[in-house]
Protein backbone atom coordinates (compact mmCIF):
# COMPACT_ATOMS: atom_id res chain seq x y z
CA UNK A 1 0.00 0.00 0.00
CA UNK A 2 2.84 2.13 0.69
CA UNK A 3 4.56 1.51 -1.91
CA UNK A 4 1.84 2.45 -4.13
CA UNK A 5 1.08 5.54 -2.65
CA UNK A 6 4.37 6.64 -3.06
CA UNK A 7 4.04 5.43 -6.30
CA UNK A 8 1.24 7.90 -7.02
CA UNK A 9 2.79 10.81 -5.31
CA UNK A 10 6.21 10.32 -8.01
CA UNK A 11 3.44 10.89 -10.76
CA UNK A 12 1.90 13.91 -9.50
CA UNK A 13 5.40 15.41 -8.08
CA UNK A 14 6.43 14.66 -12.11
CA UNK A 15 2.96 16.28 -13.28
CA UNK A 16 3.54 19.52 -11.03
CA UNK A 17 7.29 19.94 -11.93
CA UNK A 18 6.70 19.38 -15.96
CA UNK A 19 3.70 21.66 -15.83
CA UNK A 20 5.57 24.53 -13.53
CA UNK A 21 8.52 23.80 -16.63
CA UNK A 22 6.03 24.94 -19.10
CA UNK A 23 4.48 27.85 -17.32
CA UNK A 24 7.83 28.91 -17.04
CA UNK A 25 8.89 28.19 -20.58
CA UNK A 26 5.54 30.09 -21.95
CA UNK A 27 6.33 32.95 -19.13
CA UNK A 28 9.77 33.38 -20.68
CA UNK A 29 8.26 33.23 -24.32
CA UNK A 30 5.74 35.74 -23.54
CA UNK A 31 7.97 38.49 -21.74
CA UNK A 32 10.82 37.16 -24.50
CA UNK A 33 7.53 38.65 -26.92
CA UNK A 34 6.56 41.80 -24.98
CA UNK A 35 10.94 42.64 -25.30
CA UNK A 36 10.95 41.91 -28.90
CA UNK A 37 7.57 44.21 -29.52
CA UNK A 38 8.87 46.59 -27.04
CA UNK A 39 12.28 46.54 -29.27
CA UNK A 40 10.27 46.91 -32.88
CA UNK A 41 7.63 49.42 -31.54
CA UNK A 42 11.22 51.66 -30.52
CA UNK A 43 12.62 50.93 -33.46
CA UNK A 44 9.73 51.77 -35.07
CA UNK A 45 8.80 54.90 -33.16
CA UNK A 46 13.03 56.25 -34.03
CA UNK A 47 12.54 55.74 -37.50
CA UNK A 48 9.37 57.74 -37.85
CA UNK A 49 11.04 60.71 -35.81
CA UNK A 50 14.04 60.84 -38.24
CA UNK A 51 11.67 60.46 -41.21
CA UNK A 52 9.69 63.43 -39.86
CA UNK A 53 12.56 65.01 -38.89
CA UNK A 54 14.14 64.64 -42.72
CA UNK A 55 16.94 62.24 -41.64
CA UNK A 56 15.71 60.03 -44.81
CA UNK A 57 19.10 58.24 -45.08
CA UNK A 58 19.10 57.24 -41.08
CA UNK A 59 15.15 56.61 -41.45
CA UNK A 60 15.65 54.14 -44.13
CA UNK A 61 18.31 52.07 -42.22
CA UNK A 62 15.77 52.22 -39.01
CA UNK A 63 12.69 51.08 -41.33
CA UNK A 64 14.79 48.32 -42.26
CA UNK A 65 15.70 47.26 -38.66
CA UNK A 66 12.87 47.35 -37.88
CA UNK A 67 11.21 45.29 -40.92
CA UNK A 68 13.75 42.73 -39.67
CA UNK A 69 11.97 42.66 -36.51
CA UNK A 70 9.09 40.43 -35.46
CA UNK A 71 5.90 42.04 -34.74
CA UNK A 72 6.13 44.80 -36.36
CA UNK A 73 3.66 46.69 -38.42
CA UNK A 74 5.12 45.47 -42.00
CA UNK A 75 2.57 47.99 -43.48
CA UNK A 76 2.98 50.92 -41.90
CA UNK A 77 6.90 50.05 -41.97
CA UNK A 78 6.74 49.98 -45.71
CA UNK A 79 4.97 52.75 -45.96
CA UNK A 80 7.47 54.80 -43.99
CA UNK A 81 10.52 53.18 -45.69
CA UNK A 82 8.70 54.32 -49.24
CA UNK A 83 8.42 57.68 -47.68
CA UNK A 84 11.73 57.59 -47.29
CA UNK A 85 12.88 56.78 -49.91
CA UNK A 86 11.06 59.13 -51.44
CA UNK A 87 12.93 62.08 -49.56
CA UNK A 88 16.00 61.58 -50.98
CA UNK A 89 13.87 61.06 -54.37
CA UNK A 90 14.66 57.37 -54.84
CA UNK A 91 11.50 57.14 -56.20
CA UNK A 92 12.02 53.86 -57.77
CA UNK A 93 13.10 51.98 -54.16
CA UNK A 94 9.80 53.49 -52.94
CA UNK A 95 7.40 51.47 -55.61
CA UNK A 96 9.51 48.48 -55.02
CA UNK A 97 8.89 48.46 -51.95
CA UNK A 98 5.32 49.25 -52.12
CA UNK A 99 4.66 46.92 -55.00
CA UNK A 100 6.08 43.77 -53.12
CA UNK A 101 3.58 44.87 -49.97
CA UNK A 102 0.49 45.27 -52.26
CA UNK A 103 1.29 42.30 -53.99
CA UNK A 104 0.36 40.10 -50.18
CA UNK A 105 -1.99 43.11 -49.18
CA UNK A 106 -4.00 45.26 -51.50
CA UNK A 107 -5.00 47.68 -48.80
CA UNK A 108 -6.71 51.10 -49.74
CA UNK A 109 -3.70 52.62 -48.12
CA UNK A 110 -1.10 51.01 -49.84
CA UNK A 111 -2.58 51.33 -53.57
CA UNK A 112 -3.06 55.58 -52.93
CA UNK A 113 0.42 55.40 -51.43
CA UNK A 114 1.68 53.75 -54.47
CA UNK A 115 -0.24 56.45 -56.54
CA UNK A 116 1.19 59.61 -54.87
CA UNK A 117 4.58 58.71 -54.93
CA UNK A 118 4.09 57.63 -58.32
CA UNK A 119 2.88 61.53 -58.88
CA UNK A 120 5.65 62.95 -56.84
CA UNK A 121 8.01 60.57 -58.90
CA UNK A 122 6.76 62.78 -61.74
CA UNK A 123 6.58 66.11 -60.16
CA UNK A 124 10.12 65.42 -59.27
CA UNK A 125 11.53 64.99 -63.22
CA UNK A 126 9.11 67.26 -64.50
CA UNK A 127 10.45 70.08 -62.69
CA UNK A 128 14.01 68.46 -62.80
CA UNK A 129 13.75 68.43 -66.67
CA UNK A 130 12.79 72.28 -66.07
CA UNK A 131 15.24 73.05 -64.01
CA UNK A 132 17.87 71.71 -67.05
CA UNK A 133 16.06 73.57 -69.25
CA UNK A 134 16.33 76.78 -67.31
CA UNK A 135 20.00 75.78 -66.68
CA UNK A 136 20.50 75.62 -70.65
CA UNK A 137 18.70 78.43 -71.24
CA UNK A 138 20.33 81.03 -68.76
CA UNK A 139 23.88 80.06 -71.18
CA UNK A 140 21.78 81.11 -74.05
CA UNK A 141 21.89 77.21 -75.41
CA UNK A 142 18.44 78.06 -76.47
CA UNK A 143 18.02 74.63 -78.63
CA UNK A 144 19.32 72.53 -75.84
CA UNK A 145 16.99 74.07 -73.46
CA UNK A 146 13.84 73.39 -76.07
CA UNK A 147 14.85 69.74 -75.84
CA UNK A 148 14.78 69.39 -71.95
CA UNK A 149 11.40 71.64 -71.72
CA UNK A 150 10.05 68.70 -74.80
CA UNK A 151 10.72 65.96 -72.51
CA UNK A 152 8.83 67.89 -69.36
CA UNK A 153 6.15 68.37 -71.77
CA UNK A 154 5.49 64.33 -72.38
CA UNK A 155 5.32 64.28 -68.34
CA UNK A 156 2.71 67.21 -68.38
CA UNK A 157 1.40 67.80 -71.31
CA UNK A 158 -1.45 69.78 -69.48
CA UNK A 159 0.85 71.92 -67.70
CA UNK A 160 1.73 75.66 -69.14
CA UNK A 161 5.11 75.90 -67.96
CA UNK A 162 7.24 73.77 -70.50
CA UNK A 163 5.25 75.70 -73.62
CA UNK A 164 5.62 78.79 -72.01
CA UNK A 165 9.64 78.03 -71.56
CA UNK A 166 9.56 76.75 -75.52
CA UNK A 167 8.11 79.88 -76.40
CA UNK A 168 10.48 81.90 -74.46
CA UNK A 169 13.18 80.16 -76.13
CA UNK A 170 11.78 80.42 -79.77
CA UNK A 171 11.20 84.46 -78.95
CA UNK A 172 14.77 84.69 -77.54
CA UNK A 173 16.28 83.35 -80.88
CA UNK A 174 13.52 85.40 -82.87
CA UNK A 175 12.26 82.30 -84.15
CA UNK A 176 8.54 83.80 -84.15
CA UNK A 177 7.23 81.44 -86.37
CA UNK A 178 7.89 78.42 -84.06
CA UNK A 179 6.68 80.12 -81.09
CA UNK A 180 3.31 80.73 -82.45
CA UNK A 181 2.81 77.33 -83.37
CA UNK A 182 3.94 76.17 -79.89
CA UNK A 183 1.41 78.64 -78.14
CA UNK A 184 -1.30 77.02 -80.36
CA UNK A 185 -0.04 73.47 -79.29
CA UNK A 186 -0.27 74.76 -75.85
CA UNK A 187 -3.87 76.41 -75.95
CA UNK A 188 -5.45 73.37 -78.02
CA UNK A 189 -4.82 71.21 -74.53
CA UNK A 190 -4.70 74.18 -71.45
CA UNK A 191 -6.85 77.44 -71.14
CA UNK A 192 -3.31 79.25 -69.90
CA UNK A 193 -3.98 82.96 -69.91
CA UNK A 194 0.03 83.66 -70.06
CA UNK A 195 0.08 81.85 -72.99
CA UNK A 196 -2.54 83.98 -74.37
CA UNK A 197 -0.90 87.15 -73.72
CA UNK A 198 2.23 85.45 -75.16
CA UNK A 199 0.48 84.96 -78.38
CA UNK A 200 -0.27 88.80 -78.23
CA UNK A 201 3.37 89.40 -78.08
CA UNK A 202 4.09 87.06 -81.15
CA UNK A 203 1.53 88.28 -83.24
CA UNK A 204 2.81 91.74 -82.51
CA UNK A 205 6.80 90.84 -83.08
CA UNK A 206 5.49 88.52 -86.06
CA UNK A 207 3.72 91.97 -87.57
CA UNK A 208 6.65 93.98 -86.87
CA UNK A 209 9.05 91.37 -89.23
CA UNK A 210 6.60 91.66 -91.69
CA UNK A 211 6.02 95.48 -91.50
CA UNK A 212 10.06 95.66 -91.64
CA UNK A 213 9.98 93.44 -95.04
CA UNK A 214 7.71 95.27 -96.56
CA UNK A 215 9.38 98.43 -95.99
CA UNK A 216 12.42 96.95 -97.24
CA UNK A 217 10.67 96.28 -100.62
CA UNK A 218 9.13 99.52 -100.92
CA UNK A 219 12.72 101.10 -100.22
CA UNK A 220 14.08 99.37 -103.42
CA UNK A 221 11.01 100.49 -105.20
CA UNK A 222 11.70 104.04 -103.94
CA UNK A 223 15.50 103.33 -105.10
CA UNK A 224 14.77 102.45 -108.59
CA UNK A 225 12.25 105.33 -108.82
CA UNK A 226 9.37 103.12 -109.20
CA UNK A 227 6.99 105.04 -107.31
CA UNK A 228 3.78 103.43 -107.94
CA UNK A 229 4.97 100.02 -106.29
CA UNK A 230 6.68 101.84 -103.75
CA UNK A 231 3.47 103.20 -102.54
CA UNK A 232 1.26 99.95 -102.59
CA UNK A 233 3.83 98.29 -100.63
CA UNK A 234 3.61 101.33 -98.20
CA UNK A 235 -0.27 101.48 -97.69
CA UNK A 236 0.24 97.78 -96.87
CA UNK A 237 2.48 98.26 -93.96
CA UNK A 238 0.16 101.25 -93.24
CA UNK A 239 -2.84 98.89 -92.85
CA UNK A 240 -0.29 96.20 -91.27
CA UNK A 241 0.43 98.55 -88.21
CA UNK A 242 -1.58 102.24 -88.32
CA UNK A 243 0.58 103.52 -84.92
CA UNK A 244 4.27 103.03 -87.15
CA UNK A 245 5.36 105.89 -88.84
CA UNK A 246 7.87 104.64 -90.93
CA UNK A 247 5.16 103.62 -93.76
CA UNK A 248 3.68 107.55 -93.80
CA UNK A 249 6.96 109.26 -93.72
CA UNK A 250 8.00 107.22 -96.38
CA UNK A 251 4.66 107.48 -98.12
CA UNK A 252 4.66 111.89 -97.57
CA UNK A 253 8.77 111.87 -98.69
CA UNK A 254 7.35 110.18 -102.35
CA UNK A 255 4.40 112.56 -102.56
CA UNK A 256 6.95 115.44 -102.15
CA UNK A 257 9.50 114.07 -105.29
CA UNK A 258 6.52 113.83 -107.03
CA UNK A 259 5.16 117.22 -106.02
CA UNK A 260 1.88 116.01 -104.98
CA UNK A 261 2.34 118.21 -101.96
CA UNK A 262 -2.00 118.15 -100.83
CA UNK A 263 -1.54 114.38 -100.43
CA UNK A 264 1.43 114.18 -98.17
CA UNK A 265 -0.44 116.80 -95.92
CA UNK A 266 -3.28 114.82 -95.90
CA UNK A 267 -1.86 111.85 -95.04
CA UNK A 268 0.11 113.55 -92.06
CA UNK A 269 -2.46 115.06 -90.99
CA UNK A 270 -4.54 111.96 -90.61
CA UNK A 271 -1.70 110.06 -88.98
CA UNK A 272 -0.74 112.99 -86.88
CA UNK A 273 -4.32 113.51 -85.61
CA UNK A 274 -4.59 109.70 -83.79
CA UNK A 275 -0.41 109.62 -83.22
CA UNK A 276 2.31 111.63 -82.08
CA UNK A 277 5.73 111.62 -84.16
CA UNK A 278 8.17 114.40 -84.25
CA UNK A 279 9.62 113.51 -87.60
CA UNK A 280 6.08 112.96 -88.70
CA UNK A 281 5.71 116.42 -87.82
CA UNK A 282 8.74 117.61 -89.17
CA UNK A 283 8.19 116.33 -92.60
CA UNK A 284 4.65 117.93 -92.44
CA UNK A 285 5.91 120.98 -91.51
CA UNK A 286 7.96 120.98 -94.68
CA UNK A 287 4.75 120.19 -96.81
CA UNK A 288 3.27 123.09 -96.07
CA UNK A 289 6.62 125.24 -96.77
CA UNK A 290 6.21 123.69 -100.28
CA UNK A 291 2.73 123.88 -100.48
CA UNK A 292 3.10 127.79 -99.51
CA UNK A 293 6.60 127.67 -101.86
CA UNK A 294 3.62 126.29 -104.44
CA UNK A 295 1.16 128.64 -104.12
CA UNK A 296 3.95 131.65 -104.43
CA UNK A 297 5.25 129.94 -107.62
CA UNK A 298 1.78 129.22 -109.16
CA UNK A 299 0.90 133.03 -108.86
CA UNK A 300 3.86 134.41 -110.34
CA UNK A 301 3.95 132.23 -113.43
CA UNK A 302 0.13 132.92 -113.88
CA UNK A 303 1.02 136.46 -113.84
CA UNK A 304 3.52 136.16 -116.17
CA UNK A 305 1.35 133.62 -118.19
CA UNK A 306 -1.07 136.95 -118.37
CA UNK A 307 1.58 139.41 -119.12
CA UNK A 308 2.80 137.67 -122.42
CA UNK A 309 -0.17 137.33 -123.21
CA UNK A 310 -1.43 140.90 -123.07
CA UNK A 311 2.72 141.65 -124.35
CA UNK A 312 3.03 143.76 -120.93
CA UNK A 313 6.64 144.08 -121.30
CA UNK A 314 6.78 146.01 -118.10
CA UNK A 315 5.16 143.29 -116.06
CA UNK A 316 7.08 140.07 -118.03
CA UNK A 317 10.56 142.47 -116.92
CA UNK A 318 9.35 142.49 -113.28
CA UNK A 319 9.19 139.48 -113.07
CA UNK A 320 12.13 137.67 -114.60
CA UNK A 321 14.59 139.64 -113.09
CA UNK A 322 12.49 138.90 -109.33
CA UNK A 323 14.99 137.34 -106.89
CA UNK A 324 11.95 134.84 -106.21
CA UNK A 325 11.70 133.76 -110.10
CA UNK A 326 15.53 133.31 -110.40
CA UNK A 327 16.06 131.35 -107.30
CA UNK A 328 12.87 129.61 -107.46
CA UNK A 329 11.61 128.74 -110.85
CA UNK A 330 14.09 129.81 -113.30
CA UNK A 331 16.23 127.07 -111.51
CA UNK A 332 13.64 124.13 -112.34
CA UNK A 333 13.89 124.85 -116.26
CA UNK A 334 12.28 123.84 -118.08
CA UNK A 335 9.03 124.74 -116.38
CA UNK A 336 5.64 124.01 -118.09
CA UNK A 337 2.32 125.60 -116.49
CA UNK A 338 -1.30 125.59 -117.56
CA UNK A 339 -3.76 128.27 -115.14
CA UNK A 340 -5.62 124.94 -115.81
CA UNK A 341 -3.47 123.14 -113.81
CA UNK A 342 -2.95 120.42 -116.76
CA UNK A 343 0.00 120.72 -119.49
CA UNK A 344 -0.97 119.03 -122.75
CA UNK A 345 2.00 119.43 -124.83
CA UNK A 346 0.30 116.90 -127.57
CA UNK A 347 -2.34 119.65 -128.80
CA UNK A 348 -3.06 122.47 -126.20
CA UNK A 349 -1.81 126.09 -124.62
CA UNK A 350 0.42 126.29 -122.30
CA UNK A 351 3.80 128.55 -120.88
CA UNK A 352 6.83 127.21 -121.20
CA UNK A 353 10.52 128.85 -119.33
CA UNK A 354 13.42 127.51 -121.19
CA UNK A 355 15.59 129.78 -118.96
CA UNK A 356 15.84 133.00 -116.34
CA UNK A 357 16.13 134.76 -119.81
CA UNK A 358 13.84 132.82 -122.33
CA UNK A 359 10.02 132.47 -121.80
CA UNK A 360 6.93 130.99 -124.40
CA UNK A 361 3.26 131.58 -124.21
CA UNK A 362 1.16 129.54 -127.22
CA UNK A 363 0.51 126.96 -128.41
CA UNK A 364 1.71 122.80 -128.68
CA UNK A 365 1.76 120.06 -130.98
CA UNK A 366 3.15 116.80 -130.39
CA UNK A 367 5.67 118.61 -128.12
CA UNK A 368 7.00 121.20 -130.15
CA UNK A 369 5.81 125.22 -130.22
CA UNK A 370 2.66 125.12 -132.80
CA UNK A 371 -0.13 127.65 -133.68
CA UNK A 372 -0.04 131.45 -132.35
CA UNK A 373 2.26 132.35 -129.59
CA UNK A 374 4.78 134.80 -128.16
CA UNK A 375 8.74 134.18 -127.25
CA UNK A 376 9.91 136.34 -124.92
CA UNK A 377 13.71 136.92 -123.98
CA UNK A 378 15.49 139.20 -121.54
CA UNK A 379 18.66 140.77 -122.39
CA UNK A 380 21.66 140.74 -120.76
CA UNK A 381 24.93 140.99 -120.99
CA UNK A 382 28.32 143.33 -120.67
CA UNK A 383 27.45 145.58 -123.22
CA UNK A 384 23.96 146.27 -123.75
CA UNK A 385 20.96 145.10 -121.86
CA UNK A 386 17.42 144.65 -123.05
CA UNK A 387 14.60 142.53 -124.54
CA UNK A 388 13.21 140.98 -127.31
CA UNK A 389 10.27 138.94 -128.60
CA UNK A 390 9.14 137.42 -131.53
CA UNK A 391 4.53 137.17 -131.47
CA UNK A 392 3.05 135.27 -134.05
CA UNK A 393 2.44 132.05 -135.95
CA UNK A 394 4.89 128.89 -135.07
CA UNK A 395 5.65 125.46 -136.65
CA UNK A 396 8.23 123.05 -135.53
CA UNK A 397 9.36 125.26 -132.59
CA UNK A 398 10.16 127.53 -134.59
CA UNK A 399 8.41 131.00 -135.93
CA UNK A 400 6.44 130.52 -139.22
CA UNK A 401 3.91 132.33 -140.91
CA UNK A 402 2.87 136.43 -140.16
CA UNK A 403 4.21 137.57 -136.77
CA UNK A 404 6.14 140.38 -135.61
CA UNK A 405 9.29 140.96 -133.69
CA UNK A 406 10.18 144.40 -131.15
CA UNK A 407 13.68 144.41 -129.91
CA UNK A 408 14.52 147.13 -127.28
CA UNK A 409 18.42 148.04 -126.36
CA UNK A 410 19.94 149.74 -124.31
CA UNK A 411 23.44 151.25 -125.24
CA UNK A 412 26.10 153.78 -124.04
CA UNK A 413 27.59 156.55 -126.76
CA UNK A 414 30.93 157.91 -126.29
CA UNK A 415 30.11 160.39 -123.99
CA UNK A 416 28.42 157.83 -121.71
CA UNK A 417 25.07 158.83 -122.59
CA UNK A 418 22.39 156.11 -122.65
CA UNK A 419 20.37 155.45 -125.20
CA UNK A 420 17.60 153.15 -126.32
CA UNK A 421 16.88 151.80 -129.45
CA UNK A 422 13.74 150.32 -130.37
CA UNK A 423 13.58 148.15 -133.31
CA UNK A 424 9.94 146.60 -134.76
CA UNK A 425 9.71 144.27 -137.62
CA UNK A 426 6.54 143.13 -139.11
CA UNK A 427 5.85 140.48 -141.83
CA UNK A 428 6.11 136.88 -143.42
CA UNK A 429 8.49 134.35 -141.39
CA UNK A 430 9.73 131.25 -142.64
CA UNK A 431 11.10 129.10 -140.64
CA UNK A 432 12.66 131.45 -138.11
CA UNK A 433 13.85 133.67 -140.88
CA UNK A 434 12.48 136.87 -142.67
CA UNK A 435 9.86 135.91 -145.70
CA UNK A 436 8.81 137.85 -148.42
CA UNK A 437 8.02 141.88 -147.23
CA UNK A 438 9.13 142.80 -144.04
CA UNK A 439 8.22 145.73 -142.41
CA UNK A 440 11.00 147.76 -140.25
CA UNK A 441 10.69 150.69 -137.80
CA UNK A 442 13.42 151.88 -135.59
CA UNK A 443 12.96 154.37 -132.54
CA UNK A 444 15.54 156.27 -130.93
CA UNK A 445 14.64 156.98 -126.74
CA UNK A 446 11.04 156.90 -128.32
CA UNK A 447 11.20 158.74 -131.13
CA UNK A 448 11.05 157.37 -134.59
CA UNK A 449 14.18 157.68 -136.28
CA UNK A 450 13.62 155.57 -139.51
CA UNK A 451 11.39 153.53 -141.20
CA UNK A 452 11.85 150.82 -143.97
CA UNK A 453 10.41 148.21 -145.99
CA UNK A 454 12.51 145.42 -148.02
CA UNK A 455 11.41 141.90 -149.53
CA UNK A 456 13.51 138.99 -149.25
CA UNK A 457 15.54 139.16 -152.67
CA UNK A 458 16.79 142.52 -151.49
CA UNK A 459 19.71 142.90 -149.42
CA UNK A 460 19.18 142.63 -145.88
CA UNK A 461 19.23 146.07 -144.10
CA UNK A 462 21.66 146.67 -141.77
CA UNK A 463 20.60 146.19 -137.36
CA UNK A 464 19.71 149.06 -135.72
CA UNK A 465 22.31 149.25 -133.58
CA UNK A 466 25.18 148.82 -136.45
CA UNK A 467 23.64 151.91 -138.13
CA UNK A 468 23.58 154.03 -134.58
CA UNK A 469 27.17 152.71 -133.76
CA UNK A 470 28.19 153.61 -137.54
CA UNK A 471 26.87 156.92 -137.33
CA UNK A 472 27.09 158.11 -133.50
CA UNK A 473 29.41 156.16 -132.39
CA UNK A 474 29.11 153.84 -128.22
CA UNK A 475 31.29 152.01 -126.18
Amino acid sequence: MFCYVLNVNKKGLAAFIFSGFMFTLAAIFIYNAYVERKKCDKQTVMAQELLESGNYNEAIEAYQKAMSMKYGDEELLSVGLAEAYAGIHEYDKALEVLRSLYEDKKTTLVKEKIEDITARKSDYNFNQLISYGDTYFSNKEYNKAIDEYEKAKLIKSREDISYVKIVESYIAMEKYDLAKEEIQEGLALTESEKLKKMLNQVDKHLKELKYEEIINKASEYIYQENYDEALKRLSEAKSLIPEKDTAYKQMAEIYITKKEYDKAKKLLDSYLAKYKSKEAKDILKKVNDLIALKLKKEKMLNELYDALNEVNVEAIIKILKDDFFINNIAKETPVYYSPSGSVNLSMGQCLLITDRYNVYVGGFKDKKKDGVGIRFELIENKNKSGWRYYQGEWNLDMPNGMGKTVEEITISDKRGNKKKLTTKSSGMFIYGTEGEEIKKSYYLDGVEWKREKYTSEEEITKSFEYEYSYQYGHD
